[in-house]
């Protein structure tokens, strides 16, 4: 299992979240166009319109026949994104050849807008990766996972996912509160037994700096990060907690990075859904906050 700040994660052989969205009603010819993404239509709808264009982009072998039901097999695959949005779109074929000749041969005739990703090597399977760029704050990962296995014969079994998960938007209420004028920054103490025992906290109260921290955390997209998914535990962070006045009680705490790279939010209290971190938050905070931690 990876776990990347800011990316999306892959879980070999997860069958919880292979059955989520699965259909096997669409062709396999055809590009990836424009109007098969309506901008009008919601992520949802157009993370399901994208992966069915992408499961018709499948470049289909020579002499190969599309099959009904899936192969023994190939019933569960080996990647699937960790996902709480996911839409995966599926068919299945048997084609002649070696597993490892036609997986090649996909990789060859696919649309060079596909870029080549992860892979795993059999026996008894071997699949790749390709993928199409995110559509930020919309479509948080495209991607077309080819798998392929022997079916005895000198032929090829081959199951093909269109995997595509979509940015659902933050619950009105998940925001930092108008009345905050103060923010108070903690930096976390870390696990690593070498580091040095963390500084003070440090209390901004500059309204210019207050908001443009509250703005910071406001941007932050929810974490589409699935249950099933298995991330290091965090080795450092930073707490930040808004108040209305110095010495007076939190109106929200945001506190990271979390497991899996997450923002832990609470507002007056209340827990809320966790939020996506970037590669750069902490530098962000930092820079707004005038501070020159060492944050791990």
């Amino acid at each position: 299992m990876l776990c990347v700040p800011g990316a999306t994660l892959l879980l070999a052989a997860c069958t919880a979240m292979a059955a989520v969205g699965c259909s096997a009603t669409h062709a396999a010819t055809g590009p990836v166009t424009a109007a098969s993404r309506p901008v009008s239509a919601t992520p949802r709808e157009r993370a399901v319109a994208d992966a069915a264009a992408i499961l018709r982009a499948f470049a289909v072998p020579p002499g190969a026949q599309r099959l009904q039901k899936a192969p023994g097999v190939l019933k569960v695959p080996i990647s699937t994104l960790v996902s709480t949005t996911l839409v995966d779109d599926v068919s299945f074929w048997r084609a002649p050849g070696r597993p490892q000749a036609v997986l090649a041969w996909e990789q060859a005739h696919l649309p060079r807008r596909f870029m080549p990703g992860d892979a795993d090597f059999g026996p008894p399977s071997w699949d790749r990766t390709f993928s199409l760029s995110p559509i930020p704050g919309v479509l948080n990962a495209r991607d077309l996972v080819v798998e392929v296995t022997s079916a005895g014969t000198g032929q090829t079994a081959i199951r093909v996912d269109a995997q595509v998960s979509w940015q659902p938007p933050r619950p009105g209420p998940e925001r930092v509160p108008a009345a905050t004028h103060v923010v108070t920054n903690t930096q976390l103490p870390s696990l690593d037994p070498h580091a040095g025992r963390p500084p003070a906290p440090v209390t901004i109260t500059g309204l210019a700096a207050v908001r443009r921290l509250a703005a910071l955390v406001d941007s932050l997209q929810l974490s589409t990060i699935g249950p099933g998914a298995s991330c290091p535990a965090p080795i450092g962070g930073i707490r930040l907690t808004f108040l209305a006045r110095a010495g007076g009680p939190p109106l929200a705490i945001a506190q990271g990075p979390a497991a899996c790279g997450t923002v832990q939010l609470s507002v007056g209290g209340k827990r809320q859904p966790a939020l996506q971190i970037t590669d750069s938050f902490i530098s962000q905070v930092l820079k707004l906050a005038g501070l020159h931690w060492k944050v791990l």
